[in-house]
C-alpha cells in the first residue's frame, strides 16, 4: 500500500519517535511509505526509518504557511499516488483537506494539545479534516468529545514500541538508586517544579539523571545549582541512547503538568523500569498505582519528592513493580500488534 505519512516537524518528542516507529514498522511490513515533514533533531533516526522523507513545510501554522504546504502536498500527491494520508496534527490534515476535497481518505493520529483553550477550535476544524481520527490515550477522546467531535470517528489505539525496546541489557552495578527523567526541557515537563521540591526535601537518598534539551535547559542548569544539587542531578542533554539510559537507572519520573500517553514511561516499562508521576492526561491509563508505578496528583510536589525518597529506599518494591510493568508493556504495546490494529483502520477507510 501506498501511503502518505506527515508530521509537522522532527523534533525531539514521544511523538516524533512515534512518528518514526511507525515508518520502519510500516516500511518492514512492505508499504511504500513517504513521510511528509519538517526537518529538525530526529532527521537522522527518519533517514534510517526505510521510508522516503520529504520536506515540507508541515509545521506552518499561518494562513500563507499552511497554502505553501498545501500546494506542496498536492504536487507530491499527484507523484505518488497514495492511498492515505495519515496525519499526526489537524492543520496539516486540514491543509490537506482542502486542496484534496474527498479524493483520499485522511486518518489523523492525536497525541495532545499544547493548550486547553484550543480544544474547542480543535474540535471543529479535526471533524472537518478527518475521516477518522485515533486518538493516543482515552483522556484526549474524550476532551475531544466534550466539545462536540462526532463519536463515529473516533477511535482509541495506544502506539506500539519497537522490538528493541524489549530486549533486555545488562545493567551496571551502582551503589545510589539512580531515576531518569528523559523529557523535553520545557515548561510542562515540570522541571522546576520537581527541583525546587527536591531542594525543600532534605537529605536524598538517589540521584537523578536528566535527558533532554530545551528552551529552559540552561535555566534549570543554573536552577539545580543555585538549590545546592549538582551532586544528585546530572543534566545529560539530548540524547540518542535512551535505552542505554534505562538500563543504568532503577525507575523513571515524569512530573508533568499535562501529557497524554508518555511514550518515555512505555519505553521504560518495556525496560522493566517503575515509574513515579503525576496523575495528569492519560497517564493514568498507563500507571496502576502501587502495581507497576506510583501517581502523585498533580500540583503536589512536595509528596513528588517524598515519593522519590520512599521508592529509593525500598528498591525491592521497585524491582517487582518494575517486572509487572515489563508484563504489562509486552501485553499491549508492542510494535505488531499496534500495526495490525493501525493496518485494520487503514482497509476500513478504503473500504468505506
Amino acid at each position: 500500500m501506498k501511503l502518505l505519512l506527515i508530521t509537522p516537524e522532527l523534533m525531539a518528542g514521544g511523538a516524533e519517535r512515534d512518528m518514526i516507529n511507525l515508518c520502519r514498522g510500516l516500511t518492514e511490513r512492505g508499504h511504500a511509505v513517504t513521510l511528509a515533514c519538517h526537518a529538525g533533531e530526529l532527521s537522522p533516526e527518519a533517514e534510517a526509518s526505510g521510508a522516503r522523507i520529504v520536506e515540507l513545510p508541515a509545521h506552518a501554522r499561518t494562513p500563507a504557511g499552511l497554502r505553501q504546504f498545501g500546494a506542496g502536498l498536492k504536487r507530491l500527491v499527484e507523484e505518488l499516488q497514495p492511498a492515505i494520508i495519515h496525519s499526526q496534527a489537524i492543520l496539516p490534515a486540514l491543509a490537506a483537506r482542502r486542496v484534496l476535497g474527498k479524493t483520499l481518505p485522511i486518518l489523523v493520529t492525536i497525541h495532545n494539545l499544547r493548550y486547553r483553550i484550543y480544544y474547542p477550535l480543535a474540535a471543529d476544524l479535526l471533524n472537518r479534516a478527518a475521516d477518522r481520527v485515533l486518538f493516543v490515550s482515552d483522556y484526549e477522546r474524550r476532551r475531544f468529545r466534550d466539545w462536540g467531535f462526532p463519536r463515529h470517528k473516533s477511535r482509541v489505539l495506544h502506539t506500539g514500541l519497537p522490538e528493541v525496546f524489549f530486549e533486555e541489557q545488562s545493567s551496571e552495578p551502582h551503589k545510589v538508586f539512580r531515576y531518569l527523567f528523559a523529557a523535553r526541557i520545557t515548561g510542562k515537563k515540570g522541571h522546576a517544579e520537581l527541583l525546587n521540591a527536591l531542594a525543600m526535601a532534605g537529605k536524598l537518598n538517589f540521584q537523578l539523571w536528566i535527558a533532554g534539551d530545551g528552551i529552559q535547559r540552561e535555566a534549570m542548569e543554573q536552577l539545580s545549582q543555585r538549590l545546592g544539587l549538582e551532586n544528585t542531578t546530572r543534566f545529560l542533554g539530548f540524547r540518542r541512547d535512551v535505552r542505554q539510559l534505562m538500563a543504568r537507572c532503577d525507575a523513571l519520573v515524569l512530573p508533568s503538568q499535562r501529557e497524554s500517553l508518555p511514550l518515555s514511561l512505555r519505553e521504560g516499562f518495556a525496560q522493566g523500569l517503575p515509574a513515579i508521576a503525576t496523575a495528569v492526561g492519560g497517564i493514568p491509563e498507563l500507571i496502576e498505582h502501587e502495581v507497576n508505578g506510583l501517581l502523585v496528583s498533580p500540583g503536589k510536589m512536595a509528596t513528588f519528592a517524598r515519593t522519590m525518597i520512599r521508592l529509593a529506599s525500598q528498591p525491592a518494591l521497585a524491582r517487582r513493580m518494575g517486572i509487572t510493568a515489563r508484563r504489562i508493556a509486552l501485553e499491549r504495546w508492542t510494535q505488531p500488534r499496534y500495526l495490525d490494529a493501525l493496518e485494520q483502520h487503514y482497509r476500513e477507510l478504503l473500504d468505506h
